[in-house]
């Protein structure tokens, strides 16, 4: 099933089609919380998450265009290599970015 979004998909930032994928939470897809925290993982995935949860029960998968239509600033970690995240402590602020931390076995 195919979707429209708000913005120029000729000038979509990313490396992936837009219709890739990602994670997010239901807070996030009600629009209740913003996006505080990107995460593109070393096997390729993205995360857009709020900081609040990350519940099985909470988690929603969506297309990275819609994560875009959401928060333009996300065009912004386009280039965000694997394995790193970026995070600000509310919507407005500049995004900081640093290598995520290793996940314990």
């Amino acid at each position: 099933m195919s979707h429209q979004h708000n913005f120029d998909e000729a000038k979509w930032p990313f490396d992936t089609p837009i219709n890739t994928a990602s994670f997010t939470t239901r807070f996030v897809t009600d629009g209740s919380k913003p996006i505080l925290e990107v995460y593109h993982e070393n096997d390729g995935d993205w995360q857009f998450l709020c900081g609040t949860t990350v519940e099985t029960a909470d988690l929603k998968i969506v297309c990275m265009g819609c994560m875009l239509d959401r928060d333009r600033s996300l065009g912004d970690l386009s280039s965000l290599p694997f394995g790193w995240r970026a995070y600000r402590n509310s919507p407005g602020d500049d995004w900081q970015v640093e290598e995520s931390p290793a996940e314990e076995d």
